[in-house]
């Protein structure tokens, strides 16, 4: 199975990446211009380093390829660097769900958010570019986690490790023992990178049980880790 990673170098990248080669998972990476300096992965022998509005280059990237997964996110702190919600996630949701139709690449797993499609701007944003992904012909996964949490041993992304606010797994813990609220609670808790690169992981190994589905929290934290 060959996989192109759209979002490579970033927290979630360093993670799922060691996660889907022990699976057997072959990948090719997807390296921002303004991040080939900055990652390692900038020199990996697998690395295609090109921009996603580059329609050319990324119909090229794409031909052959079994999947896509999408780790593309920007975050706030980067708005000041020219990059905004339109421009690199919608943008690069629209960019890679369009080349997929044109080459023929059967399958997208997007990292999205939960509360999708809720007030605020980053919320529509999220909705936005689960729309751009769910096109005609084309299998899609979309997973909804709640706060990320990256493991002690994982590689810096380009931006650093996600954290999760001091205080708040506690919180959640003590909600899911209310009657009726575990759900919520394991949908909403912050939850640790390798069980949302597991579930992308068992995704790709198992397309049939994931065939145009929205994965929740409470759907990951259900799956055995290796």
């Amino acid at each position: 199975m060959k996989v192109f990673v759209a979002g490579a170098t970033g927290a979630t990248g360093q993670v799922f990446i060691p996660m889907a080669e022990k699976a057997g998972i072959e990948l090719t990476l997807h390296v921002r211009p303004q991040s080939r300096e900055k990652s390692p992965l900038g020199s990996d022998p697998r690395a295609a380093v090109f921009d996603l509005a580059d329609e050319a280059a990324l119909d090229t990237a794409l031909r052959g390829h079994d999947a896509i997964v999408s780790f593309v996110g920007t975050m706030r702190s980067r708005f000041a660097q020219g990059d905004d919600y339109a421009s690199s996630d919608v943008a690069s949701a629209k960019s890679l769900g369009a080349s997929a139709e044109r080459v023929g690449v059967p399958r997208i797993l997007l990292l999205s958010s939960v509360g999708a499609g809720g007030a605020g701007a980053y919320l529509k944003m999220k909705l936005e570019c689960e729309q751009a992904v769910q096109r005609p012909g084309i299998a899609w996964t979309v997973f909804r986690p709640s706060v990320l949490v990256s493991p002690e041993w994982a590689a810096d992304g380009t931006h650093g490790k996600r954290r999760s606010p001091p205080g708040l797994s506690a919180l959640f813990a003590g909600l899911g023992c209310l009657p009726g609220l575990r759900g919520f609670a394991d949908d909403t808790k912050p939850i640790p990178l390798e069980r949302v690169c597991q579930g992308f992981v068992d995704a790709l190994l198992h397309p049939d049980a994931y065939h145009d589905r929205v994965v929740l929290g409470r759907d990951l934290w259900k799956l055995p880790m290796p």
